[in-house]
Formats: structure tokens, C-alpha cells, sequence
């Protein structure tokens, strides 16, 4: 039986909120009255497919996110760059068998992680990621966008072809090699899977605004 480790990654720079995190860590940025760390970590703790959940941290934050009650590793920022570099280090270090369910700590989404695990284990696929509708250009110009017609993806493209962002969680086979992380996204054996619920990344100044007032509402 295929076993699955949660990944929650809380030790990004928050480059784009410099005035921001210059004084609080992206991770910790309260969205409305919780802090955006917990909403990611909160969707893997209510998956009951998932064996295990790690934070990968920094020595910044490590003392707070260990309070969670979740182990928590410090990653080495020489090689780790991304969540894909952070998800090599994890294994590295613990030296899983496990599959990982990797998520940012900085995204909000209403998304069910056991259905995607369920479907990442009958389609037999090596890597699963969902993709969600974007009207806002300027948001889609700034992360990770994935052309369906031509099965194209593209990071930071400031002349986006399309209307579909690349949202987490990124369900990963642990044997993979990471050779092909580079094109991962556009592997024949990556499926796809199509979000409609809302989502939030807590990247930039209007969405910290956005996703407060989703939480006011909705609390």
C-alpha cells in the first residue's frame, strides 16, 4: 500500500512583500486573524491518506512552526530553491519511501487532498498537479501558467498565452528522478487535475487583502 508524506514549506524569502516581510515572516503574515502557514497546514492535517506531515523551515521561524506539533526540518538554502530542490532535501535528510504531497505555506485553497491522492494512485501517474482558472493577467503573468492545447508550461511569462495557473498541492512519486524536475509540469506521466474552489497565494499585497476579506466572511 502507497504511503504519503505531507510537505509544508515555510521557509520562502517573500521577495515581493520585502516592506512586508522585512519585519514578519511570509509564513506568519495574518490573514485577517490567522496566520497564512496555518491554513495550508490545517488542509494536510484533515487528510486521512496522509501518514505524516514535516514542516521545512528556517532557522527564523523553526522555534514558532515547532509548536504545531509537527517535526521540523531546517532546510540548507544552498540547496534548497524551491519546492521541488526542498521536497530532494526532505528525502535526503529522512530518507523516506513515502510519496510526497507537497504545499506552500503561503496558499489558501479549498481543495480535497485525499481525492487527489486517490487519484494519483489509480492513474498510476509519477506527478500530479492541479490548474486553475485566472482572469487576472498581471497575477498570472507572476507565477506558474500551463498551456492545455499545447501541454506548455511556463513560469514568470510576462506574455502569458493562456488562462490556467499552476496551483498547489504537487503530489509526487518518491522514485522520481529529479532530472526530470525541469520539465516536470509537461512529463506524459504528470496528470491533471482541474480546480473551481477558491484560492489565494499570499505573494502579493492584493492578495494578502483579498484573502482577509475571504477570511472575515467566512470565518
Amino acid at each position: 500500500m502507497e504511503e504519503f508524506l505531507g510537505v509544508l514549506f515555510c521557509g520562502g524569502k517573500g521577495v515581493r512583500l520585502r516592506e512586508i516581510t522585512r519585519y514578519i515572516s511570509k509564513s506568519f503574515i495574518p490573514v485577517y486573524d490567522t496566520p497564512a502557514f496555518s491554513f495550508g497546514l490545517e488542509l494536510l492535517k484533515r487528510s486521512g491518506l496522509i501518514n505524516k506531515i514535516i514542516i521545512l523551515t528556517n532557522s527564523e521561524n523553526n522555534s514558532l512552526l515547532s509548536q504545531t506539533g509537527c517535526r521540523t526540518i531546517i532546510q540548507n538554502d544552498e540547496e534548497v530553491n524551491d519546492m521541488f530542490s526542498g521536497w530532494d532535501y526532505i528525502k535526503k535528510v529522512t530518507n523516506t519511501k513515502k510519496n510526497g504531497v507537497l504545499f506552500p505555506g503561503d496558499n489558501i485553497c479549498e481543495i480535497n487532498i485525499d481525492k487527489l491522492i486517490r487519484k494519483f494512485v489509480k492513474t498510476k501517474t509519477d506527478f500530479l498537479f492541479s490548474i486553475r482558472k485566472i482572469k487576472d493577467k498581471k497575477k498570472l503573468s507572476e507565477m506558474g501558467s500551463f498551456d492545455i492545447k499545447k501541454k506548455r508550461f511556463h513560469y514568470k511569462n510576462p506574455d502569458v498565452s493562456t488562462g490556467y495557473g499552476v496551483i498547489a498541492p504537487y503530489i509526487i512519486r518518491n522514485t522520481m528522478s529529479n532530472d526530470l524536475y525541469a520539465n516536470i509540469f509537461e512529463l506524459q506521466n504528470a496528470h491533471i487535475e482541474f480546480h473551481e474552489g477558491y484560492w489565494f497565494d499570499i505573494g502579493d499585497y492584493d492578495s494578502i487583502v483579498e484573502a482577509g476579506k475571504w477570511r472575515q466572511k467566512n470565518k
